[in-house]
């Protein structure tokens, strides 16, 4: 389907790494990122995000958008050798795509989605989040009132 461009750009397969690296970054950041929720850090806006795309991912049954990189970075070469990617990148493959049947690895991921969002509840009403939003909202519903 693709030319083979391997002979044209040599850097192929270290994309290929370095997408498999920032993809099981991406993983560590979505598995542990609920900590700077708990530290009250902005950075939880950003883990809170992740966890809607992933979780929007996973019911709709589609694939990482990483994933498609590495597929496609995979083919606009052919492997030279036995192993198409380096020692690091092999290992971290076996993280990022276990070999567990694809429904029960989607469903796990689903579940402890639920659960991080019950942290992030935790963690909007120990700052106090939730209070700062009924009384946003019910100032608008006066404002409409009287108007």
């Amino acid at each position: 389907m693709f030319p083979n461009l391997f002979p044209v750009f040599p850097m192929v397969p270290l994309l290929v790494d370095i997408a498999i690296v920032v993809h099981f970054l991406w993983i560590l950041f979505l598995v542990f990122g609920f900590v700077f929720a708990l530290k009250g850090s902005r950075i939880a806006y950003v883990h809170l995000g992740g966890l809607v795309f992933a979780l929007g991912l996973n019911a709709l049954g589609w694939y990482c958008p990483l994933t498609h990189l590495e597929n496609y970075l995979r083919s606009l070469h052919e492997a030279h050798s036995a192993y198409s990617t380096s020692f690091i990148a092999r290992g971290l493959e076996k993280f990022v795509y276990p070999d567990i049947p694809e429904n029960l690895l989607r469903g796990g991921e689903i579940l402890l989605t639920a659960l991080y969002l019950l942290v992030y509840g935790y963690w909007a009403k120990k700052v106090g989040w939730w209070e700062r939003l009924r009384k946003m909202c019910g100032s608008k519903r006066d404002g409409r009132r009287s108007g």
